[in-house]
């Protein structure tokens, strides 16, 4: 299993409808082949990511979604200031 960087900006938008949207800066190393064998190593895990916001500023813990300007969406999730990524196998 080889690991790809995914660097760029995007936009970070709570899970609960609240109507914000932080424009941010991102770094999630992906897993390019999550399977073994042709059987996948698992079901979902949270792996660790970097989240930083493009101004000054705090954003509050909790469960949000990442639009990526590349087009992808990814699951992210901060617990004291601490962020994660769903990493789902495929």
């Amino acid at each position: 299993m080889s690991l790809k960087r995914l660097q760029g900006r995007g936009r970070l938008v709570p899970t609960r409808p609240t109507g914000i949207a932080y424009r941010v800066q991102h770094g999630v190393r992906v897993a390019e082949n999550v399977s073994q064998y042709g059987r996948p190593l698992g079901a979902a895990r949270w792996t660790r990511c970097s989240i930083r916001l493009e101004n000054v500023g705090r954003i509050p813990d909790g469960n949000y979604f990442l639009y990526t300007d590349e087009g992808k969406v990814l699951q992210l999730r901060s617990i004291d200031g601490k962020w994660h990524y769903l990493a789902v196998a495929a």
